[in-house]
């Protein structure tokens, strides 16, 4: 057969206006011994109406004809037309069951069943069992807020899961453990989090606010579109690059018509004479400087500014980097007795020297300061009078010098 053989179709049934005299309704049982020659589902024209007329016989009813004839070609014509049935019970239970791989219209018109066992008699339509959806068309509201939700076999047939209500904790919007796939938009509010798993198996999060693409293993929910970008920026949905966006990237708002205070108007054309693409070199430093700077493989003649240390204040100190250390200050004498200079600093090895410009306020006559100890941490010192060799009281600047 090919397919430029496909038939006519049926435009009406057999007897479509037959009145109902003409036109009998075949019951599906025998009507033998009921009324004679009459024909039924179950024995289609009794064996009485075969017999001849002169022998006892009873000729068939023609109204038993027009209504077989109509029956089949109403369910033809039904079929010619697209259309499928939904599950029957009562059929169901007559032919033991819906075979796999039939195929049965949903209760609500939206979608298709199929069958995935042999005589099957569950109703796919209140969560039987053998069956999977295939073709559903339209959107389902499903309300999640104080407790988990499973969805029906029903629900999850439909391609758009809409999700709403106030979440009072972390909930789970449970799949069944099937091949699918489903767009879900979360419209639900609270600060929780709505995930999209089956009962055993593993999920995902569904973000508030947004619709997520999801598929089911048979096992696991995972992400349909899991290398999407989720957020720009901050914003969802369909997003348009804006210039705060530009200047975010960049860390500062690039030159423009509107905006050329301190930015340049023109492209460097050549770098230290080089042109085109040019890396930065040590002889451009140098050149720039004006000295060739410290660095660990040019040391000579160059000590990095961190390796001065000091306090410059009245009474102070300052370590050279060759790890000489100076140290200064001022003392008083009060009376004739001796004074201890504490260093700012303590010396780490030892102190070499201290010296002393001393005054004590008598004209005419040499003062000099006398160390009498001298160690890391102090100095004990005494200003006498040279010309008298007598202690006095004044005053001092002293320097010290170690390492």
């Amino acid at each position: 057969m090919q397919s430029s053989n496909v038939p006519s179709k049926i435009q009406i049934p057999f007897a479509n206006s037959a009145g109902s005299s003409y036109k009998n309704t075949i019951p599906q049982a025998s009507q033998i011994g009921i009324t004679n020659g009459k024909a039924s589902l179950n024995d289609g024209f009794p064996p009485l109406t075969f017999q001849p007329i002169s022998s006892g016989g009873v000729p068939p009813f023609g109204a038993d004809f027009n209504g077989i004839l109509y029956e089949i070609t109403a369910i033809q014509q039904w079929q010619e037309a697209g259309g499928m049935f939904p599950y029957d019970s009562t059929f169901s239970t007559t032919i033991g069951g819906y075979p796999k791989g039939a195929v049965l219209q949903a209760a609500a018109f939206g979608g298709l069943w199929v069958s995935t066992v042999e005589n099957n008699t569950s109703n796919p339509d209140i969560g039987g069992a053998g069956w999977t959806s295939l073709a559903f068309e339209g959107s389902q509201a499903i309300t999640v807020t104080t407790a988990d939700v499973t969805l029906t076999a029903l629900q999850s047939a439909y391609p758009v899961l809409i999700v709403s209500g106030t979440l009072t904790g972390n909930r789970n919007l449970i799949f069944p453990a099937v091949v699918g796939e489903w767009i879900v938009p979360n419209n639900t509010t609270g600060s929780y989090t709505l995930t999209g798993k089956t009962a055993s198996g593993t999920g995902v999060t569904l973000t508030q606010g947004q619709s997520t693409y999801v598929y089911g293993d048979g096992t696991n929910i995972y992400f349909a579109d899991s290398a999407k970008v989720a957020s720009f920026n901050g914003r969802v949905g369909t997003v348009s690059l804006n210039s705060t966006d530009v200047t975010a990237a960049l860390g500062y708002m690039p030159y423009n018509a509107s905006n050329p205070a301190g930015y340049i108007s023109s492209a460097v054309t050549t770098f230290n004479t080089r042109n085109g693409a040019v890396t930065l070199t040590g002889s451009d430093v140098t050149t720039a400087l004006g000295y060739t700077p410290y660095n660990a493989s040019n040391p000579s003649n160059y000590v990095p500014l961190s390796y001065w240390t000091g306090s410059y204040a009245s009474t102070g100190w300052s370590k050279q980097p060759s790890g000489l250390i100076i140290q200064w200050g001022y003392i008083g004498f009060g009376s004739t007795s001796g004074q201890t200079i504490y260093f700012p600093i303590t010396f780490p090895v030892g102190c070499w020297s201290l010296t002393a410009n001393a005054y004590s306020g008598n004209s005419g006559q040499t003062d000099v300061v006398e160390v009498t100890n001298l160690t890391t941490v102090y100095a004990n010192v005494v200003l006498a009078n040279a010309t008298y060799g007598t202690i006095e009281p004044g005053y001092c600047w002293w320097i010290a010098i170690g390492y």
